[in-house]
């Protein structure tokens, strides 16, 4: 008689646990965050990895466990618990910089980089249309283009000059520590070639890359007119790779919002200085961005799986 209450209660005790693991379950279904790159191509599925890798596949099937991880399941892999998904991603990365940069210096073609910092897509294209960038707008259309995650200036201005994921540079967040890869600039130097990097007040790529430093002199509460002048100098005789960072969009963009007034007129100001230092320069141009940038009450924000985090513009002037 004690045996059966015993089988008995082990039954019970065995129900309570799949009821509650059920009710658990039901309750908080872990979901991954999926959000569309491009309308009128195929091109399947970018996988973002908790470690920081960006992984392809052309078809891939979501699930959950039990225990609640989100599973993905590919031909060839299986991604637990990703950061997110691009359905039908762009197929340009702001990993591809590298490469371009990299092809230019084999025809001994001298490059210059121009980085408007938190300028996304989407922004891109809308300031175009209001008559923000009306230089830019000029030269072919960008190609949108996936950066990496998170969404923050050190981790993307790494891959940007690595042509590697965080996975592999090694950078996932703010904190400052020198790269377990080579850059642009280093593989540049091992040409014997010369790059140099004009920036604000802090160095963010740690390398050994020439890198001048820029203050607000005249207290105008942007930085970018000192770094434009100084690069302006450096056009005179520039350097093989010459990276240009501007950073008072992505400020306006934080204070005031992406799509602000205060923030397109500083971008149409950046479109000017664009302008007089393509004309300067005899070389290949690329101008692009790291991230794009998102509305959080009266200012913006980025860092997040959004769209308007994720896509960035690279546009190629030859």
């Amino acid at each position: 008689m004690g045996k059966k209450y015993l089988v008995l209660l082990f039954i019970i005790i065995l129900l309570v646990c799949v009821v509650s693991l059920t009710f658990i379950y039901s309750k908080d279904v872990r979901e991954v965050q999926i959000i569309k790159g491009s309308e009128d191509k195929t091109n399947g599925y970018a996988i973002y990895t908790e470690d920081g890798d960006v992984l392809y596949t052309e078809n891939l099937e979501v699930s959950n466990s039990i225990l609640n991880n989100v599973i993905v399941k590919c031909n060839d892999f299986t991604v637990k618990n990703p950061i997110g998904i691009v359905d039908n991603p762009p197929n340009k990365s702001i990993t591809d910089i590298k490469d371009m940069v990299l092809k230019s210096l084999e025809s001994n073609d001298s490059i210059l980089i121009i980085y408007i910092d938190g300028l996304g897509y989407e922004l891109y294209e809308e300031s175009i249309n209001l008559g923000y960038l009306p230089y830019i707008s000029t030269l072919e259309k960008g190609a949108k283009a996936l950066t990496v995650y998170p969404s923050i200036t050190d981790v993307t201005f790494t891959s940007m000059v690595t042509g590697e994921t965080p996975k592999y540079t090694g950078i996932h967040s703010r904190d400052k520590k020198k790269l377990e890869v080579d850059t642009i600039f280093d593989i540049a130097s091992q040409q014997g070639k010369s790059s140099k990097i004009i920036e604000g007040n802090m160095r963010i790529v740690i390398d050994e890359v020439e890198t001048v430093l820029n203050i607000d002199e005249n207290k105008n509460d942007t930085i970018d007119d000192e770094i434009y002048e100084t690069a302006m100098i450096e056009l005179e005789n520039p350097t093989d790779v010459l990276l240009v960072h501007f950073h008072s969009y992505d400020d306006f963009g934080h204070k005031y919002g992406p799509d602000s007034t205060q923030a397109l007129k500083q971008l149409k100001v950046l479109d000017s200085y664009v302008e007089n230092m393509v004309s300067k320069f005899s070389g290949k141009v690329i101008i692009t961005s790291d991230h794009g940038m998102h509305n959080v009450g009266n200012g913006g924000e980025h860092g997040t799986f959004l769209s308007l985090d994720m896509f960035i513009p690279i546009i190629v002037k030859e």
